[in-house]
């Protein structure tokens, strides 16, 4: 951790969600955390060098989501393993030597499995959980475990310098279709009041059974399925030790995060 911390700039926030009254910060460190890595309006800007290795996200936590240099492919961290989507869609075990410019990371403890209605669109999907979880002003983990009639997912080809921004690339994605596929997929939720710092709403990513295809979700419908879901009430974010210098971070880019959230 020494290492670290002389390579990057921590922040950690325990915004208005901490228990009332005098608290050791021993124990405020130990509430559950999403670990950040990178700004999210900064990905969208162009944004694509990466700043920490992969081979130090599952010291951080065993699921998340993200990508990679360059902006190569979607990221899955599902059992502390990460899983590189890249733009063929066909899965692979990240080469733990490349580096993130985006990362969420959290230790997953949730409750007991629950199950999920059938037939749920990703809407209704996502008002469920809301509903399960309680308190949006919360982050969320969840793990969904089902099969889904059907399930639409994209990934993005790796970028070459000079990077344009995110909302263009997302135009050049390859889509991938899946019907009556058994899988599991991940979701983080942030709330409203992170825009711009990183992704409010739900994020989500699926792994087939076999680990062999996936991607970003963009639309599904569940067939049949269990959930298992976490409230994190602390941020940790983790910035390069070079700062964000040149990019234009002064743009409300929530717009441009939308489109590229549900690009189709």
């Amino acid at each position: 951790m020494k290492k670290w911390r002389s390579v990057f700039s921590w922040l950690v926030l325990c915004a208005m969600l901490l228990p009332v009254g005098p608290v050791q910060a021993a124990n405020l460190l130990k509430t559950p955390a999403l670990v950040q890595i990178g700004v999210i309006d900064a990905l969208l800007a162009g944004g694509y060098d990466g700043s920490v290795p992969v081979r130090e996200l599952p010291r951080l936590g065993d699921i998340g989501l993200g990508t990679f240099d360059a902006l190569d492919g979607e990221m899955v961290i599902l059992d502390g393993v990460v899983y590189q989507v890249p733009a063929s869609g066909l899965v692979r075990r990240a080469d733990l030597r490349v580096t993130t410019p985006f990362a969420q990371v959290a230790w997953f403890k949730p409750g007991p499995a629950l199950a999920l209605p059938e037939n749920l669109g990703l809407k209704d999907l996502e008002a469920w959980m809301d509903k399960a979880l309680g308190d949006t002003s919360l982050f969320g983990a969840v793990r969904v475990e089902g099969v889904f009639t059907a399930l639409k997912a994209r990934s993005v080809p790796r970028q070459s310098k000079p990077y344009r921004p995110l909302a263009v690339v997302a135009k050049e994605q390859s889509v991938f279709e899946f019907s009556q596929a058994r899988g599991t997929l991940v979701g983080l939720r942030g709330p409203d009041y992170v825009r711009g710092l990183g992704v409010p709403g739900w994020h989500w990513h699926f792994l087939t059974q076999d680990r062999t295809r996936g991607g970003h979700v963009l639309e599904l419908t569940l067939g049949a399925g269990t959930v298992r879901l976490a409230s994190l009430r602390r941020l940790e974010l983790l910035l390069p030790k070079g700062g964000l210098g040149g990019l234009d971070l002064s743009q409300d880019r929530s717009h441009e995060l939308k489109a590229v959230e549900s690009a189709r």
